[in-house]
């Protein structure tokens, strides 16, 4: 007699034929998931390289100055970071071989020590030391001095007669420091944009200025140019020129404002420090 199986054992058996055809379905919906998320997670590197190239493009530094200026930072924050561990926290910002120093130190001793190291670095032309003493530094980072220097990154961009490529933008505590190779009018054109940015409390001036002939020579060499997103503004905040050392005045310049030592863009002829790979 032949003995067929119950409906429930056929069910079972199917299933369980149809096992390995789902166990390979799930697995390659989670890869394709997988692989969705990776992909999703490169597009900003890869935007973001494509602007950084842009940004090389357009600024009106030599590409062998923008090279010396990354390297000049990454060698003055890795000295300083591990010397002066607990005692001061120190921003360095490079922009044309001139080094702008931000954040705090714990007394005017640890103070002139870092400025000193930081004159001492063979690339380094001009240092703008705007360290505060305060007892205990803060180590903490600032959030909204990131948002203010996006904002008026921002702006500047969208500003009317501001190279806003050759501006380099440094926020510490509300204070908006404004780096750069720039005429005179740009210079004060970009620091009217920032003033009036929501949330500055005030602006340093710390540019490099040259003339309208050689910003129009620096220009011609550079090339593509960009489009970027709208911006608000606030109240305008007051206005500071950096100290330096020596700052005649450059031709054609607008009343009131400072020029650097150097007056455009230049190459150190000055290796940059062994042993330093750049980024």
């Amino acid at each position: 007699m032949t003995t067929l199986p119950n409906s429930r054992e056929s069910r079972a058996a199917r299933l369980t034929g149809h096992l390995p055809r789902l166990a390979r379905t799930a697995t390659m919906v989670a890869a394709l998931t997988v692989a969705a998320t990776q992909l999703a997670g490169c597009f900003p590197v890869i935007a973001a390289g494509m602007a950084g190239g842009v940004t090389m493009a357009t600024d009106r530094r030599p590409t062998a100055t923008q090279t010396i200026d990354r390297g000049l930072q990454l060698e003055a924050e890795n000295t300083l970071n591990s010397r002066y561990n607990g005692q001061a926290r120190v921003s360095v910002s490079v922009f044309n071989r001139k080094v702008l120093l931000t954040g705090e130190a714990k007394d005017s001793t640890v103070k002139q020590q870092i400025e000193q190291y930081v004159k001492g670095l063979p690339n380094a032309r001009e240092v703008v030391d705007e360290l505060e003493i305060v007892s205990s530094p803060s180590f903490v980072t600032q959030s909204q001095d990131t948002f203010i220097t996006s904002k008026v990154k921002t702006m500047l961009v969208t500003a009317d007669g501001v190279p806003s490529n050759s501006i380099k933008i440094v926020t510490e505590k509300g204070v908006v420091y404004l780096l750069g190779v720039v005429t005179p009018p740009e210079g004060e054109r970009a620091t009217d944009v920032a003033r009036n940015a929501s949330g500055v409390v005030k602006v340093v001036k710390a540019f490099d200025y040259v003339t309208e002939a050689e910003a129009a020579r620096l220009d011609a060499a550079a090339t593509g140019r960009t489009t970027p997103p709208d911006a608000t503004s606030g109240t305008p905040a007051p206005v500071q020129t950096a100290p330096s050392q020596t700052a005649p005045a450059a031709p054609n310049a607008a009343a009131g404002a400072t020029a650097s030592p150097v007056t455009s863009p230049v190459t150190s002829p000055v290796a940059l420090p062994p042993g330093r790979n750049l980024p």
